[in-house]
């Protein structure tokens, strides 16, 4: 019978075995990307010819490159205005649900659960913008109202990136289910001090949603401030640079001027620029209700 020690050997081999597949992963598709992209970003580096060092070089051209500045404000204004209707704008439409049937509650929560293709939603909504075509301007045409460029108005082309999420944004099954979580009790003796439909969100629904609201909002500002696929397929970043976003003057620069290292110089300050704002909300929006 094997001793005490020679168990605890074995336990100890065997989780480092069934850990080191998933360490590897990480390593060669996590980790070793990140390091490789800091050294490409101070190098000359395309597909052609050998890398060659270049210092700030790369750094210095990205701050002086005029659309860096456009694409960054781009992606500033499409965050704000995304973080601001399609993830604000949620879990009131959550809150106002709870206080319908049950049944209500169960088909809304079937209607956002159902899976759609990002992909494939996106291309639905390019084709009901087709100012000729298109399903929105036939409802305007039909009401007798002025028709709309739609993507074709640099006016209109950001707030038309931004329409798609408030009608399917599917996180907001995430509210439903953690309201539910939320003890009737405390409606009940908030309702016998006198307390109001608004006080009760106030004092009750809101502090029990802050966890679920800190960590949908981390994801919204880290998925807005890469936004690519949406401006990709719609508007290609345009019309004439309205709509392009940092991501994807990243992507033009890597793929179609080859030039690696610029490219992943902007990825590198895209990147501190998350990571300032991840800490300035983990800093002023906790998620704990006793901080």
């Amino acid at each position: 019978m094997p001793s005490s020690g020679h168990r605890s050997s074995y336990h100890q081999l065997a989780a480092w075995l069934f850990t080191l597949p998933g360490i590897l992963f990480q390593f060669f598709f996590g980790w070793f990307p990140v390091v490789f992209a800091f050294m490409v970003g101070f190098q000359e580096y395309f597909f052609v010819k050998p890398p060659r060092y270049v210092g700030l070089a790369n750094f210095r051209e990205v701050a002086a490159d005029p659309l860096t500045t456009t694409a960054f404000f781009n992606t500033f204004l499409y965050a704000f205005l995304s973080i601001s209707l399609t993830f604000v704008m949620p879990i009131f439409v959550s809150i106002l649900l709870m206080e319908m049937s049950r049944r209500t509650i169960r088909w809304m929560m079937i209607l956002w659960f159902i899976p759609v293709a990002s992909t494939a939603g996106i291309a639905i909504w390019k084709y009901m913008y087709n100012p000729r075509l298109g399903l929105l301007n036939g409802i305007l045409s039909a009401l007798h109202l002025p028709t709309l460029k739609w993507l074709d108005d640099p006016g209109l082309a950001m707030i038309s990136l931004i329409l798609p999420g408030i009608i399917l944004f599917g996180p907001g099954l995430m509210y439903i289910a953690a309201l539910q979580g939320v003890p009737e009790e405390l409606y009940e003796a908030a309702e016998m001090e006198g307390a109001g439909f608004f006080r009760k969100i106030w004092h009750i629904t809101l502090p029990r949603l802050r966890p679920i609201i800190a960590m949908m909002l981390i994801f919204s500002v880290i998925g807005s401030m890469q936004v690519f696929e949406m401006p990709f397929i719609m508007t290609g970043g345009g019309p004439g640079y309205a709509t392009t976003m940092v991501v994807m003057h990243v992507y033009n620069m890597a793929f179609n001027a080859y030039n690696l290292g610029k490219a992943t110089a902007l990825a590198i300050v895209l990147f501190f620029v998350i990571m300032t704002l991840i800490a300035l909300q983990r800093k002023y929006f906790r998620e704990n209700l006793d901080e």
